[in-house]
């Protein structure tokens, strides 16, 4: 626990460090906030938020029963969620400045309609994908619930959740694909602006994928820990299972080596070439109202 306690330490200063070298970044260049997906910075500041909600349910665990959790946290337990309660505070307030920031340089400029079309049809494409995981997340508790069998093989290893945790450990799941909505972004606008700084989409994303390493790691070489003594890669705040910390990983990893072609060599570098030209079919109009 001791581990568990600075593993999740290191990983919010990170969080926090990261978006503010993202700060730092668009205070340089100020031409490339128009190009961050908001949908993406949504996600990732309501993501603090279930954090923060996920602490104060602690805390109110804690002032129910507070022997047992004393008991069984050896103390430690109170010390670790105030100083995460903190720093997952500022971690929220970091990324609300930089959401604020995106979004009103944005409604600034008029010119931006394209960009405007593009973030719609981002929306319009991601939205659908997270209301059918959340159905999925439904029908499982549901499942669940009626015959009462674990949902072992698909959503959690060994963990009998409710209803509210399983959207809660959904709603860590979408904030592990949090650059899906910047990709998509990039792909319909085909922006190769370098929106995202290196240190924010490498770092943010090495910093939701490590809990699921570390989860196999803990799932092979320490006894299976009973519900409330999760510190770090807590099932209730994400999916944790040995086939879904794979694909995370692997997903994860995927996402950011698109980002990086996608600045480098424009947003439809990896689509094939015919959906590459649609941009110049698309100009064509334009060109013969001039």
């Amino acid at each position: 626990m001791d581990l568990e306690l600075l593993m999740v330490l290191i990983s919010k200063t990170l969080a926090c460090i990261f978006v503010v070298f993202q700060l730092l970044y668009v205070k340089k260049h100020r031409d490339v906030l128009p190009f961050i997906s908001l949908l993406m910075l949504v996600i990732l500041t309501l993501g603090h938020m279930i954090l923060l909600v996920l602490n104060f349910e602690a805390l109110f665990f804690q002032n129910e029963y507070p022997h047992s959790v004393l008991l069984r946290s050896g103390g430690w337990l109170e010390v670790r969620e105030v100083i995460v309660r903190v720093v997952t505070m500022v971690a929220f307030l970091l990324h609300c400045r930089l959401l604020q920031h995106s979004l009103s340089r944005r409604m600034r400029d008029n010119s931006l309609k394209a960009l405007w079309t593009a973030e719609k049809k981002a929306l319009f494409l991601t939205v659908p994908v997270y209301l059918a995981g959340a159905l999925i997340a439904l029908f499982v508790n549901w499942r669940t619930s009626k015959t009462g069998i674990m949902a072992q093989s698909f959503l959690y290893n060994n963990h009998q959740h409710s209803l509210w945790g399983n959207l809660r450990s959904y709603a860590g799941l979408i904030l592990d694909g949090f650059l899906l909505p910047q990709i998509l972004l990039n792909i319909f606008h085909n922006s190769r602006e370098n929106a995202l700084s290196r240190f924010f989409y490498i770092g943010l994303t090495v910093v939701r994928l490590v809990p699921h390493a570390y989860d196999i790691y803990r799932a092979q070489n320490y006894v299976q820990e009973f519900d409330g003594l999760y510190i770090y890669a807590d099932p209730a705040a994400d999916i944790y299972s040995t086939g879904w910390d794979v694909a995370i990983l692997f997903v994860g990893l995927l996402f950011a080596a698109i980002i990086h072609f996608q600045q480098q060599f424009g947003g439809r570098c990896l689509l094939p070439r015919r959906f590459r030209e649609l941009e110049v079919y698309e100009k064509i109009p334009e060109a013969s109202e001039e």
